[in-house]
């Protein structure tokens, strides 16, 4: 943890990216999130209507579920969403972390911050070190370009971009929402 309770970056998201990057080229744009899933990590993503979580990851099945309805409400949270299900994977099962093939809801409430999970925080810092990574943004910002602008080029929400200025500490304005 950095000062005042801010994350720093997780360096297992960027050696995923680096991966990524090593085996089909350097990504320009918003990190192709599905193809990261699918392509390197061999999960299989699919969108259901028929779930209340956000996302759902079944590990001895390699399957991620994530809600429907809220992917086409955003597809900033839907790339979120997806990220943090591969954070679950990368950091509790690649990691033996879980012994347990049981699968692993995230609820709305889990994204608040009131919800004081240790594996929930630990998924969605991995989730926002993935999408938005460290270097990337930092030059976004040196650019000038300001939080809308980098949620864009990032592919990401700004309530997502709010806070990674914020724990990277290019702002010291805390965000008001979750």
């Amino acid at each position: 943890m950095t000062p005042a309770g801010r994350r720093e970056s997780d360096p297992r998201a960027e050696a995923l990216l680096m991966r990524f990057t090593s085996r089909f080229g350097a990504v320009d744009g918003p990190v192709p999130v599905d193809a990261l899933a699918t392509d390197l990590l061999g999960l299989f993503v699919i969108e259901s209507d028929d779930i209340e979580v956000s996302g759902l990851l079944v590990p001895d099945t390699r399957y991620v579920y994530l809600n429907a309805r809220e992917a086409r409400e955003s597809a900033g949270r839907r790339r979120f969403t997806l990220a943090h299900e591969i954070g679950h994977w990368v950091c509790q099962c690649d990691e033996g972390r879980s012994e347990s093939p049981e699968p692993i809801m995230c609820r709305p409430a889990d994204m608040s911050a009131k919800v004081d999970t240790a594996l929930e925080r630990e998924a969605n810092n991995f989730a926002a070190s993935l999408l938005m990574p460290e270097g990337r943004v930092r030059d976004a910002a040196n650019r000038g370009m300001d939080v809308d602008a980098a949620a864009e080029l990032f592919g990401v929400s700004d309530i997502a971009m709010e806070w990674r200025y914020f724990n990277l500490e290019i702002t010291d304005q805390r965000p008001k929402r979750s």
